[in-house]
């Protein structure tokens, strides 16, 4: 059964004769265990600690792809929010219709929106900001505008609150766009900059709770409140303003020290709190601590069709078997990660649970796999090897890794090695050069979590036909392959398929799509799921609605703070 996220929260009901007499009472909704038993009040600062600085800047559209961009949340709002059941409430749009066809959108605004700077929020603000980013000479274009704002032909203003968005295709992902980051409004004016400072971020300006104050570049980002704010998605604990004064983002990438900052009270909450620091907050006094599942793809392992030994789909099915990924998962993050079973997350609207179990570990099978292939040899260090003496190796390339993928890859390395006689080669680089390597084509896996909002966009990346040096294109208007598409898969059915799905209005119709195309994947072994993303948050128990840390339905700890207090 579909895990529904909703289910990880508890609805607390606090008696009113409990609370007017003044006894204890329990902690309030979204609040964790040792959360809270007061009404939050307004005022103080929230000082948090996450492991990754957003290093694609500060420009939202530009970062919106990445977890480590969604703190931008902060200072920019989006047309509409999508909640954690992926259904979409207003937010600067009070409503809006879809025509039949699935082409034409109209957006009904809020008319009380000021950005940061004093400009006015309205219809020419929306259509400033579309057409920069489907115009093929931003920064943002091959990023996301390719992606996700190709498939737009015309931005119309019909009256100064009211805009018109129209598409060649229809897109089944096009209220995700637009309710993400990807969606951000940006003040027209600060727009106007030059490509360079654009893609850096700087001087852009939103309309949201908080100002951006400092920025300490890799360490470090403080906002304050905005004080002028009152208009929060429906999806908001509160209206108003933000309850906090200040908010401080501090960057942490080390797991031990981030629960070293909390313990001794320099920050009051923590991102990504690794497995062994769990016993520190959960049910500990004056601590909480929150896990959520998330409908972001889970971490696969993407194998090269087109280099190597991998090209072989008997070495690739080998290497899926060759692994007890089950066991690795629950040794390495002790029960806090799943196992992923699919290529799509247990938390989606469209996860099948027909493929669990399958595609488990059976050493047997994998070597009888290899043999056929050739790889019956063992050199003297032990590893296997083809009848000319060639050591069947796999070079690994990947970003550099957090927790707990970073442990996750040792651990795959040293069972492959293990089990299969495989030698696997760790290269780890900054993002920045992973994708230059990844067009050199020298490499048989590449790890990714793939983002994206909608699954279209996330099966659209990682698995449209990409070639070796990471050229991919559009069918029907609809970007399909993309620059992290590791395996370079170039099946044109696989294409129809994804298309399909993208285009596709009935939700039943989209989930025997995606059903077809993960099926396919697997059964090739294109990609190796290994664990369901399973984010964590951990607080002081100053802290009020810490579950609201987690930025639907990907579930990010994204550091967005309006709803949360101190006090």
């Amino acid at each position: 059964m579909r895990n529904r996220l909703t289910a990880l929260f508890t609805v607390l009901l606090v008696g009113f004769a409990l609370a007017a007499s003044g006894c204890a009472s329990d902690p309030e909704p979204g609040s964790g265990n040792g959360g809270p038993t007061t009404p939050p009040q307004a005022g103080g600062t929230f000082n948090i600690a996450l492991p990754s600085y957003p290093s694609r800047g500060l420009n939202p559209h530009y970062g919106a792809a990445f977890d480590a961009s969604q703190v931008l949340r902060n200072s920019f709002d989006s047309l509409v929010a999508e909640d954690r059941d992926e259904q979409f409430r207003p937010w600067l749009a009070t409503e809006w219709t879809i025509s039949p066809d699935g082409l034409v959108y109209e957006f009904a605004l809020r008319k009380d929106v000021t950005f940061h700077n004093g400009e006015k929020f309205d219809a020419a603000a929306v259509k400033a900001n579309i057409d920069s980013l489907r115009d093929p000479e931003g920064p943002s274009w091959t990023v996301l505008g390719l992606l996700q704002y190709s498939s737009v032909s015309a931005v119309d203003v019909l009256d100064p609150y009211k805009v018109r968005i129209v598409l060649n295709t229809p897109r089944a992902d096009f209220l995700s766009t637009l309710g993400g980051l990807s969606g951000a409004i940006v003040a027209p004016s600060t727009l106007a900059v030059d490509k360079q400072t654009l893609t850096s971020g700087t001087g852009l300006v939103g309309s949201g709770p908080f100002i951006l104050d400092k920025v300490v570049q890799g360490q470090e980002l403080r906002y304050r409140k905005n004080p002028a704010y009152n208009w929060a998605p429906a999806t908001a604990e509160h209206q108003g303003g933000a309850y906090i004064d200040e908010l401080v983002v501090k960057y942490i990438p080390e797991a031990a020290t981030r629960a070293g900052l909390l313990r001794s009270g320099e920050v009051n909450a923590i991102g990504a709190v690794k497995a062994t620091d769990i016993g520190l907050f959960d049910g500990v006094g004056g601590f909480q601590y929150q896990q959520i599942g998330s409908a972001a793809s889970p971490w696969v392992i993407m194998l090269n069709l087109t280099h190597g030994a991998t090209t072989d789909v008997r070495v690739r099915r080998a290497i899926t078997k060759g692994v007890d990924i089950a066991a690795v998962t629950k040794s390495l993050t002790k029960g806090t990660q799943q196992r992923a079973w699919s290529l799509i997350s247990p938390d989606s609207a469209y996860y099948d649970p027909k493929f669990e179990n399958t595609g488990a570990a059976d050493i047997a099978a994998a070597k009888t796999l290899l043999a056929e292939a050739g790889w019956t040899g063992t050199d003297s260090e032990g590893y296997r090897t083809d009848s000319t003496g060639r050591r069947l190796t796999v070079r690994l390339l990947a970003t550099n890794p957090t927790y707990p993928e970073d442990d996750f890859l040792k651990a795959w390395q040293a069972e492959l090695r293990q089990n299969l006689g495989i030698q696997v080669d760790l290269q780890f680089v900054d993002n920045a050069q992973v994708y230059d390597l990844l067009a050199r084509n020298d490499y048989e896996a590449f790890p990714r979590q793939v983002g994206g909002l909608d699954l279209s966009l996330q099966f659209n990346r990682a698995y449209g036909s990409t070639t070796p040096d990471l050229k991919y294109g559009q069918i029907n208007g609809i970007t399909i392959g993309s620059i992290v598409g590791g395996s370079k898969l170039a099946d044109p059915q696989v294409d129809r398929w994804l298309v399909e799905a993208t285009q596709a209005t009935d939700s039943e119709q989209r989930k025997q799509l995606f059903n077809r195309i993960t099926a396919y994947l697997l059964d090739n072994a294109v990609a190796i799921p290994l664990y369901t993303d399973r984010n964590s948050v951990a607080a002081d128990a100053s802290v009020h609605h810490v579950t609201t840390l987690f930025d639907p339905p990907r579930n990010s700890v994204n550091g967005w703070a309006y709803d949360i207090a101190v006090r």
